[in-house]
């Protein structure tokens, strides 16, 4: 291949990214893509780095999913602000880059523009998982994506073209070590590349090996730093998954198999959004899956009978990862999230083999508009249906709608309540719009059935929480813990106000500092 890279060849390579910056851009304007604590925590990070903070080794409370997100987004506040958009912004830009690098890839791989700008559009008018987690910054998933996808490239141009490149090498050992401590999802991308060092062990130059190994270790650094200093505890949840004592359903399991073939492949498809079962395009849906197929498969099997790099390349990494996904602990969460990587590879087969019917009929181009298609309206059906609009909360109890967290907030400071104990959902939520004006810590149950889940991911809030002299509560979504609220506090003899605000109820003006602890909060019989 002798794809050759200058703005005289390659300008038309910028059509996928100008169609993905007016779609991102009207999608940003339209508030549809809602917001909620988890990517809270993420912009109080980013404010706390800039006042002067260390950049901690992972996200606040966790001991997955490095750091580099809320660095980014410091950035951002000190360029732009403090805001929900600059979150956005940045993973707007990334999402842009990632346009970019899956055309890019596509081109190399093929060598075909039809090729690159069919791959490029898919990615351009995305299935709504990825517009999802490419808008909302919820854990690296951006990062990820583009990090993983550069690797894919290098790593092919590697063995195609110059296996004794240096600094080809030292860049994948970097974006390699990069992307395992932002998002262990990396692993999906490395697979393709881990199989060709196997396959050309013998002629591999042990120093090019080298240089890649200190470069992956000087980039993932603080994932090591922090697990010998922690005992590993990175290893045990990668091992357990966030539920260990739920999750685990050995290694290969029908729920695993199912939720991956008829959940986590039709989210990928742009037919089912991550947050509900049912597809949205109702009965169509089974003919969508068909279409994928009926192209899928065929190229599939092309790659497995005739001699063709390219697209076994991204083949391993299919089959590899959806392997890994189905045996490991996290295939019972088949919303779509942890499959993202496998839109990659996906959208340049499909690129692949529409083109090569194309090749017979040049209207059979016109194939990728369909999915294009399906991808927009299910964005489009999405968007208009707020709330929830497009949302990261699985649960209705935990999806907050906007509009009322200025109007809590200012109750809260117009009443001298700058601390309290609040649900997760509400906490960092209203600690990140109020500026940290407001200060509570989630210390009550935030599900419907009221058991409470340690979610205190910043012990500095409890801390300030329970040195205050006075605390309110505040709670969003759950009349039932409203009610055992109340009996509590007229149970222990608070005197108190009570303030519906929307889907909040604050407590204030308590008579005396009590805590959850005191009022039993923490050990509630699940109500089911």
């Amino acid at each position: 291949m002798n794809a050759r890279w200058n703005m005289a060849s390659t300008g038309w390579l910028t059509l996928p990214l100008l169609a993905a910056l007016a779609l991102r851009t009207a999608l940003l304007a339209s508030g549809a893509v809602s917001f909620h604590s988890d990517e809270a925590v993420i912009g109080l990070m980013a404010r706390h780095i800039n006042q002067g903070e260390p950049i901690p080794a992972f996200f606040y409370g966790q001991v997955y999913m490095g750091s580099l997100d809320p660095a980014l987004v410091a950035i951002a506040f000190r360029l732009i602000g403090e805001s929900v958009l600059a979150i956005r912004v940045v993973q707007s830009i990334l999402y842009l880059g990632f346009v970019v690098a899956v055309t890019g890839l596509a081109y190399r791989l093929s060598d075909q523009r039809r090729v690159a700008l069919i791959a490029g559009a898919l990615i351009a008018a995305p299935p709504v998982t990825l517009t999802l987690y490419s808008t909302a910054s919820l854990g690296g998933y951006g990062e990820i994506m583009l990090i993983g996808t550069i690797l894919l490239w290098i790593g092919f141009d590697t063995f195609d073209r110059a296996p004794g490149s240096a600094w080809r090498w030292v860049a994948l050992g970097g974006l390699g070590g990069l992307g395992w401590w932002t998002n262990n999802l990396i692993v999906a991308f490395a697979l393709p590349v881990a199989a060709l060092i196997i396959i050309r062990w013998r002629t591999l130059r042990w120093p090019n090996l080298l240089m890649a190994g200190l470069a992956f270790a000087i980039f993932s650094a603080p994932w090591w730093l922090f697990n010998l200093a922690h005992g590993w505890e990175s290893i045990r949840f990668l091992s357990g998954g966030f539920r260990p004592d739920l999750e685990q359903a050995g290694l290969i399991s029908a729920e695993k198999v199912a939720g991956f073939l008829l959940l986590g492949l039709p989210a990928l498809a742009g037919i089912r959004f991550p947050w509900v079962v049912e597809a949205w395009a109702g009965v169509w849906s089974i003919s969508i899956m068909v279409a994928y197929g009926l192209l899928l498969v065929p190229n599939g099997w092309r790659s497995l009978r005739q001699p063709s790099p390219p697209e076994r390349y991204l083949w391993v990494m299919v089959a590899g990862f959806s392997l890994i996904f189905i045996v490991s602990s996290f295939g019972v969460d088949a919303s779509g999230r942890y499959l993202l990587p496998l839109v990659v590879p996906l959208a340049i087969l499909l690129a692949f083999q529409i083109a090569r019917l194309a090749e017979r009929r040049r209207w059979l181009a016109g194939i990728a508009g369909l999915f294009i298609a399906i991808n927009l309206a299910g964005t489009f059906q999405a968007a208009r249906t707020v709330p929830p609009g497009l949302t990261t909360q699985f649960d209705p109890v935990t999806d907050i709608p906007a509009g009322y967290d200025q109007q809590a907030i200012a109750f809260l400071l117009d009443h001298n309540e700058r601390y309290g104990y609040a649900t997760y959902t509400a906490a960092y939520r209203l600690n990140f719009l109020s500026g940290e004006a407001v200060i509570l810590t989630p210390q009550l149950p935030f599900k419907a059935s009221l058991e409470y889940f340690g979610s205190d991911r910043y012990p500095e809030y409890t801390a300030r929480v329970a040195a205050a002299p006075r605390a309110a509560y505040v709670i969003a979504n759950l009349p039932q813990l409203d009610a055992v609220l109340t009996e509590r506090l007229d149970k222990g003899g608070v005197r108190y106000s009570r303030q519906a605000i929307g889907p909040y109820v604050i407590f204030y003006g308590l008579s005396r500092h009590i805590t959850p602890e005191e009022m039993g909060l923490h050990s509630l019989s699940p109500v089911k």
